[in-house]
C-alpha cells in the first residue's frame, strides 16, 4: 500500500530535545508516573491551539498531578501529515510541555514489549498479549487487517500464534502496520487501543493509571470496543478514557482553580456550535444519554454540584 506518511517529521530537530526516546528512561517514567496519558491526534491538535492562559492551566495540571504524556509514533505521523512536517503550534506545544517539566515520551508502539519484559520472564507470554490485543482490535476493514492479509507469515504469527518465541514480533508487526498507514484511517486509535490493552495486563497496574485522551467519538468507540470484547476474566486494570469535557470536569473536581470563562475557553476550542457529550444529569434516566449544550451551559453544569456526570 502506498503511504504519504513518515515516521520522522522533517522538522523533528525542533522537538528532539523535548521528547524522551530512550527505552530505559521511558520504562522508568511509565512505572513511576501517577498517570500515563496517551494523547490522540485530535485532542493534541485541539489543545495546542488553546490560548496561553488556558494552555498553562492544562500544563500545570499535568505537572502537578504527575501525568506523563505518551505520544505514539503513529500519532506523530498523523500530526506530521502528508507534508511530513509538524505545524508550528504542535512544535510549540511539545516544547511548552517540556518547559513545564511535564515528561513527554515519543512512544514507538513496539516499546510495549520492552515494558512487559520487565515483568514477564518468557517471550511466549509477552507475545501472547500482542496476539490477544490484535485479535480484539482488528476489524473487517482496517489498515491492520489489510496488512495482515497481505503478509501471511506475519498473520500466522500475530493472529494464530504460530511463532510465539520470536523476540522481534512486536517490532515487525508495528513497523509493518505503520508503514501501511493511509489517509483518514483509524490506525492511530487502533494502535493506542492495542498498547493500552497490553499494558493494562501488567501485574499490579492500578485502575486509572493508564489514560487515553481523545475528542473523536469514533476513536473512543474503537478503544472502548477493544476493552469490552475482552473476556472479563482476562481483562487487566481499567484505563480512563477522557474527552476534553470529561478531563475538565475531572480537573474541576480535583479542585483545580478554573473560572467559568476559562472552562468555556477550553471547551470551545475547535467547537463551532453546541458541544455534544455523553452523560447524565439528575433528571435523566439513561446513562450515556447524549446531551447537547452550549459551551457556557456545559461550563455551568460542570461547576454546579451534581449538575452533570460526563461519561465522554
Amino acid at each position: 500500500m502506498a503511504t504519504a506518511y513518515t515516521e520522522t517529521p522533517d522538522n523533528y530537530s525542533e522537538i528532539e530535545e523535548s521528547v524522551i526516546t530512550g527505552i530505559s528512561e521511558i520504562k522508568s517514567i511509565f512505572f513511576n508516573s501517577n498517570k500515563v496519558l496517551f494523547y490522540d491526534a485530535c485532542s493534541f491538535q485541539r489543545h495546542s491551539n488553546l490560548k496561553e492562559n488556558e494552555k498553562n492551566i492544562l500544563l500545570c495540571y499535568f505537572e502537578n498531578h504527575g501525568v506523563a504524556i505518551f505520544l505514539t509514533r503513529c500519532v506523530l505521523m498523523e500530526l506530521s501529515g502528508d507534508h511530513h512536517s509538524l505545524e508550528r503550534q504542535y512544535v510549540e506545544y511539545i516544547n511548552e510541555l517540556k518547559d513545564s517539566r511535564v515528561k513527554i515520551v515519543l512512544f514507538n508502539e513496539e516499546y510495549t514489549y520492552n515494558i512487559l519484559s520487565d515483568c514477564f520472564s518468557t517471550i511466549e507470554r509477552i507475545n501472547e498479549y500482542l496476539m490477544w490485543a490484535v485479535r480484539m482490535a482488528k476489524t473487517p476493514i482496517s489498515t491492520i487487517t489489510d496488512t495482515l492479509n497481505a503478509d501471511s507469515k506475519l498473520k500466522s504469527e500475530v493472529i494464530e500464534g504460530k511463532n510465539l518465541r520470536a523476540s522481534d514480533l512486536y517490532r515487525r508487526f508495528f513497523l509493518k502496520v505503520r508503514g501501511n498507514k493511509e489517509h483518514e484511517d483509524n490506525l492511530g486509535e487502533e494502535l493506542i487501543s492495542i498498547c493500552v490493552h497490553i499494558l493494562s495486563n501488567l501485574p499490579g497496574m492500578p485502575n486509572g493509571k493508564i489514560c487515553v485522551l481523545t475528542d473523536d467519538k469514533g476513536a473512543a468507540s474503537i478503544i472502548n470496543s477493544v476493552l469490552r470484547k475482552t473476556n472479563p476474566q482476562k481483562r487487566g486494570s481499567k484505563p480512563i478514557l477522557f474527552s476534553t469535557p470529561k478531563l475538565v470536569q475531572f480537573m474541576y473536581q480535583e479542585q483545580v482553580e478554573l473560572s467559568e470563562n476559562e472552562i468555556v475557553n477550553i471547551l470551545s476550542q475547535g467547537v463551532s456550535d453546541n458541544i455534544v457529550i455523553m452523560g447524565i444529569t439528575p433528571f435523566d434516566f439513561e446513562v450515556n444519554n447524549k446531551i447537547s449544550l452550549s459551551c457556557r451551559e456545559l461550563a455551568k453544569k460542570i461547576m454546579e454540584p451534581n449538575g452533570i456526570n460526563i461519561v465522554f
